[in-house]
């Protein structure tokens, strides 16, 4: 009897075919499920480097565009006048964490003005002037609501432009100085398109271009009359143009002027 128990647990342990081929099969699985997660990866990296690889090709593009030949073009005559040379001292590149966009300076100690979006959450911030010259700079305010941000700057006679304190005027013939389609210190010139003041927004005929937001609206005289923040685009069939956005100088000056008066308190 003994014998006849430790034959049939013999049998019992005895592996059979089928469970190799079951091995064989799980092992087969895995290999393929390996092979799949290394095929995803370099799925994965091929799409990274096509990215970069098509973001370096718009930078490429922006810079030989039509649009950017036509701005560098326009930009070049007018910077051949010496008022509108005088004017570009004063206009500054923001760079910060991510991105970068346009400044100018509002007096010679140092304060600039901006757009809100310019500078939110990309501390910490370099203002450039086309003199070469770089500087740190704080943040003083910044209201979102406006989209205008304050910054100051450690630096005595900068070049700087006059805020005028009265409305912009319908056809008005204004400049805008700015850095659009990854240039610097773009010069073109347009006019107010508003019909009814007060203005909420100053609507302008001015080529606007990402890289434009905190550019300075200038009169002829070289005055600040607004900021731009934005174009806008025309809806699909519309036979209207975009046109350029800029926030009033007059709130402006009512806004700074707020922040004067709670720094003195």
């Amino acid at each position: 009897m003994k014998d006849d128990y430790r034959s049939e647990e013999e049998e019992e342990y005895v592996p059979k075919p089928e469970d190799f081929l079951f091995e064989e099969e799980n092992t087969e699985e895995e290999l393929k499920k390996k092979q799949s997660k290394r095929n995803l990866v370099r799925i994965v990296g091929a799409g990274i480097a096509i990215l970069l690889i098509l973001q370096v090709s718009n930078i490429w593009f922006n810079l030989f565009s039509s649009d950017s030949r036509e701005l560098v073009r326009t930009s070049e005559e007018l910077s051949q006048q010496e008022h509108i040379a005088n004017f570009k001292e004063a206009v500054v590149t923001i760079q910060g964490s991510g991105g970068r966009g346009t400044g100018f300076a509002i007096s010679p100690d140092g304060f600039i003005l901006t757009n809100h979006h310019v500078i939110h959450n990309r501390e910490p911030l370099a203002v450039v002037f086309p003199s070469g010259d770089i500087f740190h700079a704080q943040i003083i305010h910044s209201e979102e609501d406006l989209d205008v941000a304050l910054l100051k700057i450690d630096g005595n006679d900068v070049p700087y432009l006059p805020l005028r304190t009265e409305d912009a005027k319908e056809q008005e013939k204004i400049y805008v100085i700015g850095s659009p389609l990854s240039q610097t210190q773009i010069v073109n010139k347009g006019e107010i398109l508003n019909e009814e003041a007060p203005y909420q927004v100053l609507k302008i005929s001015n080529a606007i271009f990402p890289g434009h937001s905190g550019s300075p609206v200038l009169s002829e005289e070289g005055e600040v009359v607004g900021v731009v923040y934005a174009r806008s685009l025309p809806s699909i069939g519309s036979q209207e143009e975009g046109h350029g956005l800029a926030i009033p100088i007059e709130q402006i000056v009512a806004e700074i002027a707020e922040v004067e008066a709670l720094t003195n308190e």
